[in-house]
C-alpha cells in the first residue's frame, strides 16, 4: 500500500502541539506500523485550511494524476483542511481515484462507510473552529484601530516591538521628503522612480529585508523585489496621509475565508489626527494632495523625458475657464522663461480669448494655496 504522508500549520495555532516535526512523526510512525511503502510527503506552513490553494495540496493532487499513491496520512481531518465543503470536495476527488485519506489521531479512513457521519461532524467543527477564530482576530484587530494603535507603519517608520512607539527613519524619512518635492516640483510618477534609482535610493523593499529582517510581501510586482523604484510606489507614497501625522484605519475589508475585498466609505473609517510624527508638514501634503486630484481630473502629461511644469493644469483662464498651458521662451539675452497662457487662445486663436499671459516667477505669490 502507497501511503502519502501531508502535515500542514496555521499561524494562529498551537505550534508545540501541532509542529510540523510532530505531526510527520506521528503519521510516518503510523505508516511503519501498518506496512506503508511512503510514496511521498508534502507539508504547508503557516498557511490557512479555508482554502486548497495550496503547495503541499498541488503536490498530492500531482501524485493522485500519475497513480502513485493509495492513502493520504494526515494526523487529524483538520490538517488536510478547515472548510467543510471544500474539504468534502477534495475527499471526494480522491474517492474517485480511489485515494483514501486516513486521520490517525482520530481513528477515521475515508473508505470505510461507517466513519461518513463522523467524517461529516469533523468536517463541521473543523469550520466553526476556523471561522470562530477569524472573527476573534477581526474583533482584535477592529478595536486597535479604533484606539489608534499603529499595526505596521509605512516606508518611512519604524516601530519598536518593545516600547511599541513609532519613530522616524530618518535615511527613509528623506527619501520620501525627496518625493514630494520632485512631484511638487513638477516630476511625473515614472520620472520620480527612474531619479531614485538613477540616484541608487534605497527602496521600501531594501529596509523591510534590512530594518526588519523580513521578506518582501509575494504580492508585490517583481521589480518591487529587485529593489527598484516603480511609479505604484511613488503615488502610494504621496497619497499616505500617515506621512503628515494622521492614522486613518479601517480603509478596507478583506475576508480571507470567503476572499472578499471591499472599500469602507470615509466616514466609516477611523481618523487619529497627529498620532505619529509627522515626516511632510500639512501644507506640502495639501499642495500634493491639490496636484493629484487636479492632474488626474485635467489629464495633465508631460512630453517623454520633461517635466509637469509647476503650476500646468492649476491657473484657469478668468474669462473662458480653460486651463491654462505653459510654454518656454527663449530670452534675447540668454536662459528661458516659463510662461502660462491661455489653452483656449494657444489652441484657436484670439477670436475665442486672449493670452492672459502670467510668468512662472509670479505665479506663487498669486496662485499658492488656490
Amino acid at each position: 500500500m502507497r501511503g502519502w504522508l501531508y502535515y500542514r500549520l496555521s499561524r494562529d495555532e498551537d505550534e508545540e502541539l501541532n509542529s510540523l516535526t510532530n505531526q510527520r512523526s506521528i503519521i510516518a510512525g503510523y505508516a511503519e506500523k501498518n506496512g506503508f511503502t511512503i510514496a511521498g510527503e508534502s507539508f504547508d506552513d503557516n498557511v490557512s485550511g479555508m482554502h486548497f490553494d495550496r503547495d503541499g495540496i498541488e503536490k498530492i493532487c500531482e501524485a493522485v494524476e500519475q497513480n502513485q499513491i493509495d492513502a493520504v496520512i494526515v494526523k487529524d481531518l483538520s490538517r488536510l483542511g478547515r472548510h467543510r465543503t471544500q474539504t468534502a470536495v477534495f475527499i471526494d476527488y480522491l474517492k474517485k481515484h480511489d485515494v483514501r485519506v486516513i486521520s490517525v489521531t482520530e481513528n477515521i479512513d475515508t473508505s470505510n462507510e461507517n466513519d461518513d457521519l463522523v467524517i461529516g461532524m469533523k468536517q463541521i467543527i473543523n469550520d466553526m473552529y476556523a471561522k470562530d477564530a477569524s472573527r476573534k482576530i477581526r474583533s482584535t484587530y477592529r478595536q486597535k484601530q479604533k484606539e489608534g494603535i499603529v499595526i505596521i507603519p509605512p516606508f518611512g517608520y519604524f516601530k519598536d516591538k518593545n516600547t511599541r512607539q513609532v519613530v522616524i527613519v530618518e535615511e527613509a524619512a528623506d527619501t520620501v521628503r525627496l518625493i514630494f518635492k520632485l512631484y511638487l516640483d513638477g516630476y511625473g510618477f515614472k520620472q520620480i522612480a527612474k531619479k531614485l534609482n538613477a540616484d541608487g535610493v534605497h527602496t521600501p523593499a531594501y529596509y523591510q529585508q534590512t530594518l526588519l529582517g523580513k521578506n518582501v510581501p509575494h504580492t508585490w510586482p517583481q521589480i518591487s523585489k529587485q529593489q527598484l523604484w516603480i511609479s505604484t510606489t511613488i503615488k502610494r507614497i504621496l497619497e499616505n496621509e500617515f506621512y503628515a501625522g494622521t492614522l486613518i484605519c479601517h480603509k478596507t475589508r478583506t475576508d480571507k475565508i470567503n476572499k472578499t475585498f471591499r472599500f469602507i466609505p470615509p466616514e466609516e473609517q477611523y481618523r487619529h489626527e497627529n498620532a505619529v510624527p509627522a515626516i511632510i508638514d500639512r501644507e506640502t501634503w495639501q499642495q500634493a494632495q491639490f496636484l493629484l486630484q487636479k492632474r488626474v481630473k485635467d489629464r495633465v502629461r508631460a512630453a517623454p523625458g520633461q517635466k509637469i511644469h509647476r503650476y500646468t493644469g492649476i491657473i484657469e483662464c478668468a474669462d473662458c475657464h480653460s486651463v491654462c498651458t505653459a510654454r518656454t521662451r527663449k530670452l534675447p539675452q540668454g536662459g528661458r522663461r516659463v510662461e502660462y497662457i491661455c489653452n483656449t487662445y494657444h489652441r484657436y486663436g484670439k477670436e475665442y480669448c486672449t493670452t492672459h499671459l502670467i510668468r512662472e516667477e509670479v505665479c506663487p505669490s498669486r496662485f499658492r494655496g488656490q
